[in-house]
């Protein structure tokens, strides 16, 4: 934009510098806003990837705990049911290296360290080869003086301590790119602020010489004026665009870390009988409201399948309800943060034995605990626990014979076993591992419930530490079996 006045003296200089000085600061603002754009959009993806290589390793981590749980299980109980767990892992574990090893590719010290850990992972591997097969030999005396010597324990520890290691370098890594992030986002903003301010001082400087001018410089007040607006809309565009680009980034970080909801095929269900039920009505209308005389019979029955399928309309709404609140709970549970604090094991279950002695009284039923250890562990995770086992022993109760819960318990070496047995009903053998899963329930299904108690039981047991498992026989009753660290720490 040029202005031609005929004016003389210092005036021109001075207002044609203005205009260059705010060119100037126009382009260098643009070009600064450009570039730290583009580090805004670099800062976010190499957040983004940090946080992807700290949850590689969190998982190859957990498949090595999972596998020396599942031996640990097979090993001090003898149950084959546990070899599952460590085969679980092994896989997990055989499938998550590849992964972790390409995203470190751009890290050579992770890299080194991953390369380090090897050979202990290898140990660590061929010691649980052969302590399991050991066991499943029969070669007790060995097992034993294999265990004693605690090749597996150093090995395992080592192995922690370097995979914790790797953890803290992300986690350090992490922390300096989110600040980088952070101090890109302020610069973005500073140098907008700062622009658009030299530009306003400017664009005000400007007005103010153009309004000593004579008539004839009211056109070159009008164009500074435009100007000032396009300048204006420039520095608002930027503005929003910083603002989203700021918006994106947080959303892209709560997403990486928010807790993923559950989405299960059962949410469909209901939803097919509604538009099935919708069908039918429509297929219905043409009856009730045909012209043709009906007999007292043929209304009544008309009557009668309007009103079943309403009835079944509302029941698919309301199961719908239900799971999708119980979802929204048990993402909240599982975001939950767990503090370690010592429990009296025995003082915890017999308070909670009171809060159902009225419901035992009702149908006749009683409840035994035996003595049980001192742990350390969370608090209201133990509670939930062990509420639901005890409220799914009332629930699916024998109406043959009285309730009759037990609770009792054994220490083996760091871990205390604990048992929860009842005479209800029972479940079979092949939905041993159907009624962990979300949203599955086994036998009759005449008990209220959306089937989501025993899988946060077994997500709580898991993050705790332990492992669960249940033996059962149809019509004769059920137990649960619950192996849990005597200490736990986060």
């Amino acid at each position: 934009m040029s202005v031609s006045l005929p004016l003389t003296g210092k005036r021109v200089p001075i207002q044609f510098g203005l205009l260059v000085m705010g060119f100037v600061v126009l382009v260098t603002m643009s070009l600064t806003s450009l570039w730290l754009a583009r580090e805004s959009d670099r800062a976010s993806e190499i957040v983004a990837h940090t946080l992807e290589v700290n949850s590689a390793i969190v998982t190859y981590q957990g498949a090595l705990r999972r596998a020396e749980s599942g031996q640990r299980g097979f090993l001090l109980t003898g149950d084959r049911a546990y070899l599952n767990d460590y085969e679980a892992g092994r896989r997990r574990f055989d499938e998550i290296r590849p992964e972790l090893e390409r995203l470190i590719s751009d890290n050579p010290e992770q890299m080194a360290r991953l390369q380090a850990l090897q050979p202990l992972v290898q140990r660590k591997i061929e010691e649980m080869e052969q302590t399991l097969a050991m066991k499943q030999a029969g070669r007790e005396r060995e097992l034993l003086a294999s265990l004693q010597a605690n090749t597996g324990l150093d090995t395992m520890n080592e192995m922690l301590s370097r995979i914790s290691t790797m953890l803290n370098d992300e986690r350090a890594l992490l922390e300096d790119r989110r600040e980088y992030s952070d101090r890109t986002s302020i610069m973005l903003f500073i140098v907008n602020f700062a622009g658009g301010l030299i530009i306003a001082v400017l664009a005000l400087a400007s007005i103010s010489l153009i309004r000593k001018r004579s008539q004839q410089a009211a056109a070159a007040l009008v164009q500074l004026e435009a100007a000032h607006a396009e300048l204006a809309t420039v520095n608002r565009s930027l503005e929003e665009r910083v603002a989203e680009r700021t918006a994106d980034l947080r959303e892209a970080n709560d997403e990486i870390q928010r807790f993923a909801f559950i989405v299960s095929h059962d949410l469909r269900s209901p939803l097919v009988n509604v538009m099935g039920f919708t069908s039918e009505m429509e297929a219905l209308q043409g009856e009730i409201f045909s012209e043709t005389p009906q007999t007292p019979e043929q209304r009544a029955q008309q009557r009668r399948e309007v009103e079943e399928a309403l009835g079944f309309i509302k029941s698919s709404i309301a199961k719908m309800d239900r799971l999708i609140n119980a979802i929204l709970g048990l993402s909240r549970a599982g975001r939950r943060e767990f503090t370690a604090q010592p429990i009296q094991l025995h003082q915890l279950l017999t308070a909670m034995s009171k809060d159902v002695a009225h419901r035992l009284q009702e149908v006749g039923g009683e409840i035994e605990i035996a003595s049980l250890p001192e742990i350390s562990s969370d608090r209201l995770a133990m509670e939930q626990i062990f509420s639901n086992l005890i409220d799914n022993a009332i629930k699916y109760r024998s109406n043959d014979r009285p309730v009759r819960i037990s609770l009792d318990s054994e220490e083996r070496g760091n871990f205390v076993v604990i048992r929860v047995s009842d005479n209800g009903r029972g479940i079979d053998q092949k939905d041993y591992e159907r009624i962990f899963e979300l949203f599955r329930r086994a036998g009759r299904q005449d008990r209220p419930g959306e089937g989501i108690g025993l899988a946060h039981v077994r997500a709580m047991v898991r993050r705790l530490g332990g492992t669960i498992r249940v033996d059962s026989e149809l019509g004769q009753g059920t137990t649960f079996t619950i192996i849990l660290p005597k200490k736990w720490t986060a």
